[in-house]
């Protein structure tokens, strides 16, 4: 008679974690003999695996950050129009018009706004840029006919700020580390429910409900050690017997550091705009959308996340890659946090040491 096996449950990833134990409960609770003699842990992993299915539900990926997104990039592209408006207009023959452009085209340079800015500055400066155009230079605008760029330029940028808002509100409210407590309270009463069923194995050997739950377990338990944690099964060539089973591999980052011109002595103090290294080991990074955007992010002690451009992140090997932290960041601590979705579930995964920008 073959008792159910243990795994490792910790080192599962949110999806994989999630998948097993909703199988897990379905196979429980189908069962008739289960469902009556062991009811006492049944309910309460029930009941426990509720709490992880709402706490992997807000730790996703704001919906939010796609609509942000959407509307930089619109917001960018006005601007550039614009801006290549009033250059063009440098050059012609109607001298009002000319002289115009020349007014408007020293106001784009006073500014300097670069559209690959950090959202909040970018949002800030195209404020007071717009709002200098509505009321400032509000004539030279009307005599370039640009009144209208100027007006969807606006609306653009105040769609960021509310947006950005909205997120931020959203992140608010989520319960820091409440993913990871609610992981280890399910395991803890899977471990319950299994240890009895174990129990009743022994005392009630010809069971046939007991004995095809535990058969049906330990397979799955066998799949999700070979396809999710990578173990192999290998064979003693003297005794035909399985040998252990290799440790897998934890998810985790195992360095931040900034890549030339840093501490040797204080590694987690980097300098913004520099070039960061980051290594870790068991994932790779990959994006919900398959590119890696939202991948990378910083997260500051409200537990808002500024995402690491995607075109700024290189170097991207199966343990390592390296971005340019963002130049114009509030100084201070933050926690390195990637959000990868490699093999198609999502795994978070954060530095253990806060980093410190300057």
């Amino acid at each position: 008679m073959d008792f159910i096996e243990a795994i490792a449950l910790d080192k599962l990833d949110n999806g994989a974690h999630y998948a097993y134990h909703a199988n897990t409960l379905a196979q429980a609770k189908a069962n008739a003999t289960i469902s009556e003699h062991c009811a006492k842990v049944l309910t309460p992993y029930d009941a426990a695996f509720l709490v992880e299915d709402e706490a992997l539900k807000v730790s996703q990926k704001s919906f939010l950050t796609d609509a942000i997104a959407q509307n930089d990039n619109l917001r960018d592209t006005l601007y550039m129009s614009y801006k290549k408006m009033v250059a063009q207009m440098l050059g012609i023959a109607i001298p009002e018009m000319a002289e115009a452009a020349k007014i408007l085209n020293q106001h784009i340079k006073d500014y300097r706004i670069d559209t690959r800015a950090q959202l909040d500055k970018e949002t800030g400066l195209l404020k007071n840029f717009v709002a200098d155009l509505e009321d400032k230079y509000a004539e030279q605008v009307e005599a370039l006919s640009l009144t209208s760029v100027v007006a969807q330029l606006k609306t653009a940028n105040d769609k960021v700020n509310e947006l950005i808002q909205q997120r931020a509100d959203e992140y608010a409210a989520r319960t820091v580390g409440a993913m990871k407590q609610a992981r280890l309270k399910v395991d803890e009463a899977y471990r319950n429910l299994m240890l009895v069923i174990n129990a009743y194995m022994l005392m009630e050997d010809d069971n046939e409900d007991y004995i095809a739950f535990a058969k049906h377990q330990n397979e799955e338990i066998k799949r999700i050690k070979q396809q999710v944690l990578g173990q192999k099964p290998n064979t003693k060539p003297d005794e035909g017997g399985d040998e252990p089973e290799p440790e897998p591999v934890t998810p985790e980052i195992t360095a931040v550091y900034q890549k030339e011109g840093g501490d040797p002595e204080n590694p987690n103090r980097i300098e913004r705009g520099k070039q960061t290294g980051v290594e870790y080991q068991g994932f790779t990074l990959k994006g919900q959308d398959g590119t890696l955007e939202h991948v990378i992010g910083l997260v500051n002690d409200q537990d808002y996340i500024e995402w690491i451009k995607a075109a700024t992140i290189s170097n991207v090997t199966e343990t390592s890659c390296e971005f340019t932290m963002v130049p114009d960041l509030t100084e201070g601590q933050y926690k390195v946090r990637i959000e990868t979705y490699d093999g198609g579930s999502p795994l978070v995964v954060e530095y253990p040491e806060p980093i410190t920008l300057w």
